[in-house]
């Protein structure tokens, strides 16, 4: 084999492998979008789950005061856990409000 027909064996392989490499940075590109959408969906649905089960917990206590079934006491300390989170979420709030 001749020295220039290796050469152009060498330029069509080098060509070859650009357009495999061009080919895998798009479909990397594509993994990467569709990743970050998913993580977007899980971030939403983590948050859906929170809320609902937020709910959950706000519809067995409506359904222990209706029911009568839960201590007086027990609520009492139900009803301060909650009011003591929300303090320290307005705590963050105005941390946050004050220091921007």
């Amino acid at each position: 084999m001749l020295l220039s027909e290796k050469s152009s064996l060498i330029k069509l392989k080098v060509q070859a492998l650009l357009q495999q490499q061009e080919a895998l940075k798009r479909e990397l590109l594509l993994v990467q979008t569709e990743a970050n959408n998913l993580r977007e969906i899980v971030s939403e649905q983590t948050k859906r789950i929170e809320i609902l089960e937020d709910k959950n917990k706000i519809s067995k206590l409506a359904d222990g005061i209706q029911l009568g079934k839960r201590d007086v006491t027990e609520l009492k300390l139900a009803i301060n856990s909650y009011l003591r989170e929300i303090d320290e979420c307005l705590k963050l709030l105005n941390h946050f409000t004050n220091n921007d």
